[in-house]
């Protein structure tokens, strides 16, 4: 497990709405690593912007693939995977979003068999998978959680894309922990908007979040808790 001894490192710093233009972009990423976020996300095409902003520095540029449905083949998004890496060292965190129609059409071995392949390249950086809750029953969660947890280089569960139908829960998050406990981390990324609902997941067992709200959370943090360096 990731071990988090300060607050802005529960952050990745997210820009991905669609209207996000270069120069709104170049804004984020500064403000993003004046906060020293765990990671900096932003439009794919850009994120060679990211790596020369967090050269030197341990902050991570953040790339995806399959997102936002994980609807490509498995050998797309290995390409991609392949691709975000070879934009430097500082690409040290991947998020791979699960394909959302075999988890809904039952089929957990090719859920299983993407995961783990995808997953075996990159055992050298951090491997999230987005299972998208927000379309999944409980059921569903806890099956696609303990598939996850038979991969060794899976190192956390994320909740979504923020592309969902639904923002992430507390009983979600809940419904997660209770499958992975200690042994893989969990990422809530999909409506985080505020501290206290971030006060809220940690108390539920989350770890650390994806929002394009992190500059402003971290402000409320800084004011509401001066001197303090975490929640936990």
């Amino acid at each position: 497990m990731e071990r988090i001894d300060r607050f802005s490192k529960r952050f990745d710093s997210t820009l991905l709405k669609a209207t996000a233009t270069i120069k709104e972009s170049e804004v984020f990423i500064d403000d993003s690593v004046s906060c020293n976020f765990r990671a900096i996300v932003v439009p794919w095409y850009l994120m060679d912007r990211v790596v020369k902003k967090v050269r030197g520095t341990d902050i991570s540029a953040a790339c995806g693939s399959g997102f936002p449905f994980g609807f490509e083949t498995t050998e797309t998004k290995a390409y991609m995977i392949r691709e975000s890496l070879r934009l430097g060292p500082e690409v040290r965190d991947i998020d791979i979003t699960a394909n959302i129609s075999a988890m809904k059409s039952g089929e957990w071995d090719y859920f299983e068999r993407e995961i783990s392949y995808l997953s075996g390249l990159l055992k050298d950086v951090t491997c999230k998978v987005i299972i998208e809750v927000s379309y999944l029953d409980t059921v569903e969660i806890e099956k696609a959680c303990s598939i996850l947890m038979k991969l060794p280089y899976v190192d956390f569960v994320k909740t979504g894309t923020g592309y969902g139908s639904r923002a992430t829960t507390v009983e979600d998050v809940k419904i997660i922990k209770r499958v992975v406990g200690d042994q893989k981390g969990i990422k809530v990324s999909g409506g985080v908007k505020s501290l206290s609902q971030v006060e809220d997941f940690m108390a539920a067992g989350a770890d650390i979040f994806g929002s394009s709200s992190a500059i402003a959370i971290y402000g409320e943090f800084t004011e509401k808790y001066p001197g303090i360096a975490d929640l936990k």
